[in-house]
């Protein structure tokens, strides 16, 4: 699975920074557009505010009343009239109910209440908090009332019309931050064309070298005395165009996975991605290999696979990209920061891979041990030099000239059971005048039903009419089924293994 790095959050606003009469100026900035105001008065500033920390008159309609008629005023509503708003400040973090229902009965007179009542506070109010300031006020016959906490405020706070009272009260501005924001989008759509211009919309393994943006000794590896396990620079094959960045492939071993219970292993003796940079892997390693392989190769073909692990870097986190490269490394150079042993990648993910259509998320309880500690080297069989396989003209003329979808040779009737995994024998008719008999190496033998190998050859290029065409008749039910799994050696191997 893959493993993401954390990403940054906004933070809480902190109100308990500001002092009380501060935080009554900015819950008065707030609530300018909330009603149609008359007028706005900070009653709370001047000290003896009757309860208003902040009073409003909300603008009245000039809405003519009937009178006696004896008084031409009488029945008009005046224009500095209007409703009046009360609202109370309290710069406390934790309001319970009682807190709540006190403030009220102190604050609000219920012989002469306000139209409309607002309490404010940077505090989390519960469901009964809410409960008991509607009941208490709609006692005291209060028209309109409204119960802000932390929430509410922070709401306020974050809609871009009032990113200015956020400044001026926190020192934050989130439309400077969109600003910024916008800044680093166009900045990766921009690598990100770059590179699908470079490397194309489908890269096939295509070498880039990813270098640490704070190395200053390039390419000087001795420089540093743990570079080997820390290196500050390093070519990947990128293999796919992810819509966050980068896929490069970082590690390919040869692995185990039986297909029917899903057990799996692998070794990380070698790594299998061969790089452009390398140097030539000398003769221990590449014996590592060959016993390695030689060891592999004998499992059954639908449990051999490959162990991958992929690493994306990120678009966002490339600085720079050099598309020529140097004379040292003649591709593309991408600049990024490094972080430790993780290097530039944001996250990784492995995978068995069977082949280029199938691919297995390896489960961990499902590992078994299948691969030794060390490799001996892989020693023939018995090489039948004084006899041949005679096979049918289509399966010869497969295995002369080297068809990679022919794998295996099928038997019904024992004419192939001297042949044990790591024998060679010849296959007559695949030699020439200039060529040599064509020499396979059994790797796996095992016998299965007809309708077991009819099932393994669904969706194969031949299927059925390739068993038959080697067994020389029609399959039945009945029949068992010898199989020999197989692959094309040379003669140069059977003396270097001498």
């Amino acid at each position: 699975m893959p493993h993401p790095h954390t990403t940054r959050t906004f933070g809480p606003i902190h109100f308990e920074d500001l002092e009380p009469k501060r935080f009554e100026d900015l819950v008065r900035e707030l609530i300018y557009d909330f009603k149609d105001w008359q007028s706005i008065e900070a009653t709370g500033r001047g000290g003896n505010d009757d309860g208003f920390d902040v009073r409003a008159y909300e603008r009245s309609r000039m809405i003519a009343m009937e009178g006696d008629g004896e008084d031409p005023e009488e029945g008009a509503v005046h224009p500095m009239g209007g409703n009046v708003w009360m609202i109370q400040c309290k710069r406390e973090s934790t309001l319970g109910p009682s807190r709540v229902k006190d403030i009220i009965g102190d604050g609000v007179d219920p012989e002469s209440p306000p139209y409309g009542y607002i309490l404010v506070a940077p505090a989390n109010f519960s469901k009964t908090s809410f409960d008991i300031f509607r009941e208490e006020l709609r006692k005291r016959g209060v028209m309109e009332f409204y119960l802000w906490g932390r929430a509410a405020l922070e709401d306020m706070l974050h809609f871009p019309k009032n990113d200015h009272i956020l400044f001026t009260f926190f020192g934050i501005s989130l439309a400077s931050r969109r600003r910024s924001r916008s800044t680093e989008i166009r900045s990766t759509v921009a690598t990100k064309n770059k590179l699908l211009k470079l490397l194309g919309t489908n890269p096939h393994h295509s070498p880039v070298l990813f270098r640490d943006i704070n190395d200053t000794h390039y390419p000087f590896k001795d420089e540093y005395r743990d570079f080997k396990e820390q290196p500050r620079w390093r070519e990947f094959p990128v293999v796919d165009m992810h819509p966050l960045g980068l896929v490069v492939q970082v590690r390919e071993h040869f692995a185990y996975c039986d297909p029917e219970t899903r057990e799996w292993d692998f070794t990380e003796a070698v790594n299998l991605i061969r790089r452009q940079s390398d140097e030539e892997r000398d003769d221990d390693e590449q014996d590592l290999k060959k016993r390695v392989e030689g060891f592999w190769e004998f499992f059954p073909k639908s449990h051999q696979a490959k162990y991958i692990r992929n690493a994306l870097v990120r678009y966002d986190s490339i600085a720079v990209i050099d598309s020529e490269g140097d004379s040292a490394y003649k591709f593309p150079h991408i600049y990024a920061e490094f972080n430790g042993n993780r290097g530039p990648f944001y996250w990784f993910w492995d995978y068995i891979q069977f082949n280029e259509h199938r691919n297995e998320e390896p489960n961990d309880e499902k590992r078994v041990s299948k691969f030794p500690e060390a490799f001996p080297k892989q020693k023939f069989g018995t090489i039948h030099r004084e006899r041949s396989l005679h096979l049918s003209e289509r399966t010869t003329g497969y295995i002369k000239n080297h068809s990679s979808w022919l794998t295996a040779l099928y038997d019904c009737d024992r004419t192939f059971d001297f042949l044990n995994p790591g024998d060679v024998i010849g296959i007559a008719g695949t030699e020439d005048r200039n060529t040599a008999q064509t020499l396979i190496k059994v790797t796996h033998k095992r016998q299965e039903s007809a309708e077991a190998v009819l099932n393994e050859q669904k969706g194969t290029l031949m299927g059925k009419q390739t068993v038959e065409d080697q067994i020389g008749r029609p399959l039945t039910p009945e029949d068992t089924i010898t199989i020999y799994e197989f692959k094309i050696v040379y003669d140069w191997q059977l003396k270097d293994d001498n």
